[in-house]
């Protein structure tokens, strides 16, 4: 073969192969513009399905079913002394706009339920799936320690919580779950339950404490219906506090001899007086005065 023909040879391959790139090129670029296209394709779709996601009517409340607490639309936890009727109605004056869920704002909802006195925090949750849209209202509330009564015949008409809240008769009588001690009081003199505070409650409440720790005796009630003159009842005896002051809790120290000396009288003693700090005294049944307990001091 001819240097010429040689030549010839080595360009027409060379034009053979450079066709053959710009033929891949091409190819690649139709590939590339097919995947662009069917990206913007899948993008529109996913963006018009979410549009019609978010426009689908099972977003919104059914206020209808709402304020009917339908349990598909309403489910409440955690209330055990607030009545259910009572959160209910609190949902019932709240104004909640007609928003798709996500964008539903339950502030208002929270601080309204908030108000009842038993309710101490709420948290509103939104759920959308499974449908219908729906909310939970999660309630956490205050502990009662007290329940009132004028006498101890009477049920309990009220309860005090631990942080001085008074709750009404609405929400009697209370759960078994709660250990209350019963408060006889009629209100008045100087000491309106429906008024006191955390310090007085937590007065009372150490009072309490303490009687039963050394008595080893659970109280029956805490009669401060004379709050100059209060009485305690335990399971098997009267105690006479008198005052409630500063000496109180040294003065029931001494129920720890003495309740089991009593004990031997076999039902005779009316009360045990712990008022004075110096001496200690009991009252039998059909005594006209007083007897010192032997040890009082």
């Amino acid at each position: 073969m001819s240097e010429n023909e040689l030549s010839q040879t080595y360009y027409r391959r060379k034009l053979n192969a450079s066709k053959m790139r710009r033929a891949i090129l091409a190819q690649r670029k139709r590939i590339n513009k097919i995947r662009f296209l069917v990206k913007l394709l899948i993008a529109a779709l996913i963006c018009a399905f979410g549009l019609k996601v978010l426009k689908m009517r099972s977003w919104y409340i059914n206020y209808e079913d709402l304020n009917a607490a339908k349990p598909w639309v309403l489910k409440i936890e955690g209330n055990v002394v607030t009545p259910t009727y009572k959160i209910v109605d609190m949902i019932r004056q709240t104004e909640l706009p007609n928003l798709p869920l996500y964008r539903l704002d339950t502030k208002e909802l929270e601080q309204n339920i908030e108000k009842l006195e038993a309710v101490e925090n709420v948290f509103v949750r939104r759920f959308w799936f499974p449908f219908p849209a729906r909310l939970l209202v999660v309630v956490q509330e205050r502990t009662p320690l007290f329940v009132i009564a004028p006498n101890n015949e009477t049920p309990p008409i009220s309860a005090v919580t631990d942080d001085g809240v008074f709750i009404g008769r609405d929400y009697m009588p209370l759960s078994t779950r709660f250990k209350t001690t019963k408060i006889l009081s009629y209100g008045t003199k100087g000491d309106d339950y429906e008024n006191w505070d955390k310090n007085r409650v937590q007065e009372l409440y150490k009072l309490t404490k303490a009687v039963e720790t050394y008595s080893r005796e659970g109280i029956v009630y805490l009669d401060i219906r004379n709050p100059q003159d209060v009485y305690i009842q335990l399971e098997s005896v009267l105690v006479r506090v008198g005052e409630i002051n500063d000496t109180v809790l040294k003065r029931a120290r001494r129920l720890t001899a003495t309740v089991p000396q009593v004990k031997a009288y076999a039902g005779k003693v009316k009360y045990i007086d712990i008022r004075w700090e110096d001496a200690l005294y009991m009252k039998l049944e059909g005594q006209s005065g007083e007897s010192t307990l032997p040890n009082a001091k």
